[in-house]
């Protein structure tokens, strides 16, 4: 049996979300999660994430949600692994968690000890208009291009000290011990993407990416977390052949590396309640 969270609305209507072999559930009263829950205004836009770890549930909280999130009464701090029967509180309404197939009953909540914890720097990456380009040159040629495409990403990642986490279809999720390599790497990208694209001869393949650093928490070879979800917002908020960072990452690479940054002002992502400071990257020689 698939374990779920099952809520009410406030009209009384019961309401079940089944928690999938996806890996991550989002919460909150914004159009873009996965559970929304609109008319409840005091759970924020992206309030909580549920976490899929090994054969566990998770629930995490990183100081993205105004009002804190609980479970059987107690804030959560990080994040909080699900037991079955356990009830979860964000904002005015409760959602319960039910895992029965898991055998175990009790209702205790207790940390996570396989999490680890640390600073990175996140990078993603999307392909602009992948559908259009597969349409114009067809499918052989598309599927050559789009292997092309991802070999020249994976080298750059490789020649900068990355590590790549994983694959969301058109894009990459990389995760830097170092903001200069991080950034070097988004440089390399997009100049070498260019390139290709001109010695093919056709219009270059449009790069999005973006980028932000903190304190992460890694497990079971994924990473989470706040800075994890403003790296993706701030990706998803370029535009094709932009590379955007947050003032985190612009204040870690400092004046190394002669890069020149395009101050963007205070940017509103999905899903976050306060705007974020963004720079660009201009890497166009």
């Amino acid at each position: 049996m698939v374990p779920f969270l099952a809520y009410r609305d406030d009209e009384g209507t019961y309401h079940v979300h089944a928690l999938e072999e996806s890996g991550t559930v989002t919460i909150g009263r914004g159009r873009e999660v996965d559970i929304s829950l609109p008319w409840d205004r005091s759970v924020s836009l992206l309030h909580a994430e549920a976490v899929r770890l090994g054969s566990h549930w998770l629930i995490s909280d990183d100081g993205v949600s105004r009002n804190g999130t609980f479970v059987n009464g107690e804030r959560v701090a990080g994040r909080r692994r699900l037991r079955h029967g356990d009830v979860m509180r964000v904002g005015h309404t409760e959602l319960s968690f039910d895992d029965a197939s898991s055998g175990r009953r009790g209702s205790t909540t207790i940390g996570d000890p396989a999490t680890a914890t640390g600073t990175a720097t996140l990078l993603f990456t999307d392909l602009v208009s992948s559908t259009e380009l597969i349409d114009r040159v067809g499918d052989d040629a598309g599927g050559r291009l789009m292997n092309e495409h991802f070999a020249i990403l994976r080298r750059a990642v490789m020649e900068n000290g990355g590590e790549e986490v994983k694959s969301l279809g058109d894009g990459l999720m990389l995760a830097f011990s170092s903001a200069i390599g991080a950034v070097a790497c988004a440089v390399a990208m997009q100049r070498r993407l260019t390139a290709h694209g001109s010695d093919v001869g056709i219009r270059a393949m449009g790069l999005r990416i973006g980028l932000n650093a903190g304190e992460v928490m890694r497990a079971d070879g994924d990473y989470f977390g706040k800075p994890v979800v403003v790296a993706k917002r701030l990706c998803d908020q370029a535009g094709s052949g932009q590379i955007i960072l947050s003032e985190i990452v612009r204040s870690l690479v400092g004046s190394r590396g002669d890069y020149r940054f395009k101050a963007l002002g205070r940017l509103q992502l999905k899903g976050l309640a306060d705007p974020v400071n963004a720079f660009g990257l201009e890497w166009r020689v």
